[in-house]
């Protein structure tokens, strides 16, 4: 898969395998992604949660050239799945295989300028299957409801702040 540049920003867009990037641009990925806070480790201990990601979205400044977002449809491990939506108080059902929209970051020299929502956009227009989000980010909550997920359940306690979950029912969509 691939994206176009954006008009007006000079940006482009690519969304594919996370293993189609070059090892450079996988290195610039990760250390974004460890930049933003998105995940805690090293560049070496995020590279293979990375590799096994669905697919990933990135927001190049030019054609070519700097990575400046990312986000990714993350493949979750089933007990992982399961206990967001306990958490949540929320049922599970239609969502059992759901990959989850996450590792949204911008690099801070491009914040506010409302790309982290374009990437949320993109990831949600380019899935033909059932997603879930938790987030504890306002922004995020924003963005989310914009691309057509809504809030499912009650909030829960996460490790920084509390934690909501967000779905994105393509059997809804559908009918």
């Amino acid at each position: 898969m691939s994206g176009e540049p954006e008009a007006g920003n000079q940006l482009a867009r690519w969304s594919g395998s996370f293993a189609d990037l070059s090892l450079f641009d996988q290195c610039a990925v990760a250390e974004l992604v460890k930049g933003g806070g998105a995940i805690q480790g090293s560049v070496e201990e995020i590279l293979p949660r990375l590799r096994r990601t669905r697919m990933i979205t990135v927001l190049r400044k030019g054609e070519g050239g700097r990575i400046i977002g990312v986000g990714a449809l993350k493949a979750p491990l089933q007990h992982y799945r399961q206990s967001r939506f306990a958490n949540a108080g929320a049922s599970i059902v239609g969502f059992e295989e759901a990959p989850e929209l996450g590792y949204v970051v911008v690099h801070s020299d491009w914040r506010g300028q409302r790309l982290s929502g374009d990437l949320v956009k993109a990831i949600a227009e380019a899935t033909h299957e059932s997603v879930f989000a938790t987030t504890d980010s306002n922004t995020m909550r924003n963005n989310l409801t914009r691309s057509g997920f809504m809030r499912l359940g009650t909030d829960w306690q996460g490790s920084k702040a509390p934690l909501s979950l967000w779905v994105l029912d393509m059997r809804r969509s559908q009918s």
